[in-house]
């Protein structure tokens, strides 16, 4: 699984994918997004509580996924913002790029993979070939350890390129004609 910081970078090019405003214009909306791409991963808290791990079971699935969305929708609808349909779908793809990115981790802990199709199947998926490595936890040493560094290193290499390049490409400023419509007639 990748590292907060590299589930933080998915979401931000998940938020720049969908035109995103400038983050000083809607700072609180920019942390909730950060929060949000984080929120599959809360089902760590819930293992000390049960006396066993849940961590990728049904917060890492389509189905938790999209009452995740539908939770959000009703939030932005009771908070009157603009356009509550798009700022949970915003919310939604960022919840889907946290499951995304760890299916294309490295996983040695069982249970190997996610609970994708969770509630219609308790099954693991998981992809054959990884591009993040995973996190080792445990000891402080083990959490601060080289192996970790670089794996942080390789997300940041991946993911932080592609958020730029997503976030200048949707907000680029194209030139206008001279009828200010950004369509030429020669």
């Amino acid at each position: 699984m990748p590292t907060p910081v590299g589930h933080v970078l998915g979401g931000f090019a998940v938020y720049a994918a969908t035109g995103g405003k400038p983050l000083k214009e809607d700072l609180t909306f920019a942390a909730i997004c950060a929060g949000v791409s984080l929120g599959p991963d809360l089902d760590f808290a819930i293992g000390p509580l049960a006396g066993r791990s849940y961590h990728h079971y049904f917060s890492h699935s389509l189905g938790f996924a999209a009452l995740f969305g539908l939770g959000a929708y009703l939030v932005a609808r009771a908070l009157q913002r603009s356009n509550p349909l798009r700022d949970a779908g915003i919310l939604f793809a960022i919840y889907l790029s946290h499951i995304f990115l760890d299916l294309l981790a490295k996983d040695t802990t069982p249970p190997l993979g996610v609970q994708l199709f969770w509630p219609f199947s308790e099954a693991f998926y998981k992809s054959p070939t990884f591009t993040f490595d995973e996190v080792r936890r445990g000891t402080l040493g083990r959490l601060f350890g080289l192996h970790n560094w670089l794996a942080l290193a390789r997300e940041v290499a991946i993911l932080a390129p592609v958020g730029a390049i997503v976030w200048r490409w949707r907000n680029r400023s194209e030139p206008l004609d001279s009828h200010g419509d950004g369509v030429s007639t020669s």
